[in-house]
């Protein structure tokens, strides 16, 4: 039954909570792009209105997801598991994994020929910045979204998550993708030769994607990348590189120099 009073509670409080995520982790990301160290992946500028264009979109993603969260919590469609500590972390480890696994379809979809025209907004950013992360299309916002409702809605059927793990896991969620499209490079030097790099890739690992519109289609991870063969083997050369002070040029092309 729809409660109108418990939506627009959970409506608001999420529209909060996302724009401000959002907000403070698009400065976090700016802050970094600005540091005289810092260490940037794409050496080519921001097209002028691409900034523009993205806060637009921004503001649509940040209302949509927040509507399906919404209503998925005041319909309780999802069955929720325990709130323990234990609980809680094993739960943003399953909401982790499954939403990269989901994400990867997804991706993967959106890159046939029959949908690219609704992920092509978010290409238009090839040199990314925080706001290019969540500057999507309509219909693929509807598809994080059901990402979001359903992974937690799937897993309740096996293994009830957390709603702490789960709303942790939203906020990491949402602070990984926008500052992970931050034009400069965070992760460390010794990352892609940890097994560590299976769960949680550098930027630069997203930046070859928006270069290259192929290829590194994970979330936050190289795991399904590395399964299903679309990792790119020049990735980790031009990481050391861009952790040398070198910025990638040439659409994130990485041959050898002359």
């Amino acid at each position: 039954m729809f409660d109108l009073g418990t939506f627009l509670d959970w409506f608001v409080v999420l529209v909060f909570a996302h724009a401000a995520v959002t907000l403070v982790t698009v400065a976090l990301g700016r802050a970094a792009e600005r540091a005289p160290s810092s260490k940037r992946i794409q050496g080519d500028p921001v097209p002028d209105g691409q900034v523009e264009r993205e806060i637009r979109a921004n503001i649509r993603f940040c209302l949509l997801i927040p509507l399906a969260l919404a209503l998925a919590l005041q319909g309780r469609w999802i069955v929720w598991g325990p709130d323990t500590i234990g609980w809680a972390v094993a739960s943003f480890f399953l909401c982790s994994v499954v939403f990269d696994v989901y994400f990867y379809g997804l991706h993967r979809l959106l890159h046939t020929r029959a949908m690219m025209r609704f992920h092509r907004h978010h290409h238009l950013s090839r040199v990314t910045s925080p706001w290019s992360a969540q500057s999507v299309s309509t219909v693929e916002a509807l598809g994080w979204a059901l990402g979001y409702v359903g992974v937690p809605w799937l897993l309740g059927h096996v293994a009830p998550v957390s709603l702490i793990g789960y709303l942790v896991y939203l906020f990491y969620n949402v602070f990984g993708n926008v500052i992970g499209h931050a034009n400069v490079e965070l992760g460390p030097p010794a990352l892609t030769r940890s097994p560590a790099v299976w769960l949680a890739h550098p930027y630069t690992f997203h930046a070859l994607h928006h270069a290259r519109f192929t290829g590194h289609f994970g979330f936050g991870s190289t795991f399904m990348d590395r399964l299903a063969g679309t990792e790119w083997p020049d990735w980790v050369p031009a990481y050391e590189r861009v952790m040398a002070g070198e910025p990638l040029r040439q659409h994130g092309k990485t041959e050898p120099r002359a």
